[in-house]
């Protein structure tokens, strides 16, 4: 069991939730430096800048993430005066800039930082985890600050004003949380902690499955609405309860390892978001295990709300079937399961699919 276990803290609403900012980052002092997407800054900004005025927050520094989170950004950003004079960070936008501030603050020996998520497509805002990739886009591994970001300012309006296929995305990698979690922890001795992130898991999928097609229909109006809300805390929230508090080897598993496999072709890796390959990696864990009154639950889903069902929808084919298992069965994700993955049992699910 872990001697300390730091839960993420939150702010939601609209843009009043930006006035909180203050009550929130008063211990810590009152100079900022902002690191952000240059379009995510241009929407939060005009909002949050008079607050920060208001209550004579210096910001010394806008900085622009750029592109990937990378430890080589993440330390030319750590070495600016600003940055090291700053009492604290703010991280404005989506996951990568999260994740770029997070190994920034593990840089300068666990500088406070606060999120401001301009897109609901992944937990990273809650989160204590960094994907770090090369600059040249290629996954380098997973770092990890000592406790999740001090507060999750999340505003709905800004959320709700964004592209709908970032929320539709991070919904379908949600769902993993909840099945990839039980599978690879099954059968297991399970502390306090994991406990906890189970019995949360089922918030990643339940209310998905029943406010998905809703809300992204609210999302494309461009209207707030509660399908809407509940499911950007299912995407920004709930997974990061779930995910900090299982141990990292639960937290993936076959829906991912397929994702990865999808991504090895270069065309499916630039046309997809992650969330939508990890979406059909769910179809696939959920036949491989022949978890098929969840499969039926969710198959209709899936087509009314465009989730990937067969390759071809992913840019591919069944002949890329033999390159998805190579890559799928060589990383760790499938080796903490209930019964060895098989070549056969992936390819058969696959195959299932295609038939459908």
């Amino acid at each position: 069991m872990r001697e300390t276990h730091r839960l993420p803290s939150y702010s939601f609403g609209g843009h009043e939730v930006y006035d909180k900012v203050p009550e929130f980052t008063a211990p810590y002092g009152n100079k900022v430096a902002i690191i952000g997407g240059v379009t995510a800054l241009s929407v939060a900004m005009p909002i949050l800048r008079p607050v920060l005025d208001k209550e004579g927050i210096e910001i010394l520094a806008e900085i622009p993430g750029g592109g990937e989170c990378s430890y080589e950004r993440a330390r030319e950003i750590a070495s600016m005066d600003e940055v090291k004079q700053a009492d604290f960070m703010f991280a404005v936008g989506g996951g990568k800039v999260m994740d770029l501030v997070k190994v920034v603050a593990i840089e300068l020996e666990d500088k406070p930082f606060f999120t401001f998520p301009t897109i609901a497509a992944t937990c990273a805002a809650s989160s204590e985890a960094a994907a770090v990739y090369t600059p040249d886009h290629v996954f380098f591994g997973m770092a990890f600050v000592k406790h999740p970001p001090l507060h999750n300012f999340i505003n709905a309006q800004i959320l709700v004003e964004a592209p709908e296929r970032y929320l539709w995305a991070g919904m379908g990698d949600t769902i993993a949380k909840r099945y990839e979690t039980e599978f690879s922890s099954r059968n297991r001795e399970k502390t306090y902690n994991s406990q906890l992130g189970l019995m949360v898991a089922p918030m990643c999928a339940e209310p998905i499955l029943k406010y998905a097609v809703q809300a992204i229909a609210d999302n494309k109006a461009k209207k707030r609405s509660l399908a809407f809300d509940e499911m950007v805390m299912s995407v920004v929230f709930t997974t990061a309860i779930v995910s900090g508090s299982l141990r990292e080897d639960y937290n993936s598993n076959v829906a991912h390892a397929t994702c990865y496999g999808c991504a090895t072709n270069p065309e499916t890796e630039h046309k997809h978001l992650h969330g939508e390959l990890v979406s059909y990696g769910v179809l696939v864990l959920l036949l491989v295990d022949q978890q098929m009154d969840e499969f039926n639950r969710w198959y209709p889903v899936y087509k009314e709300i465009g989730w990937p069902r067969k390759l071809e929808h992913l840019h591919l084919t069944k002949d890329y079937i033999p390159n998805i298992i190579d890559k799928a069965l060589s990383v760790n994700d499938v080796v903490v399961s209930p019964y060895e993955i098989t070549r056969d049992m992936m390819e058969q699910a696959m195959l299932k699919l295609e038939s459908m």
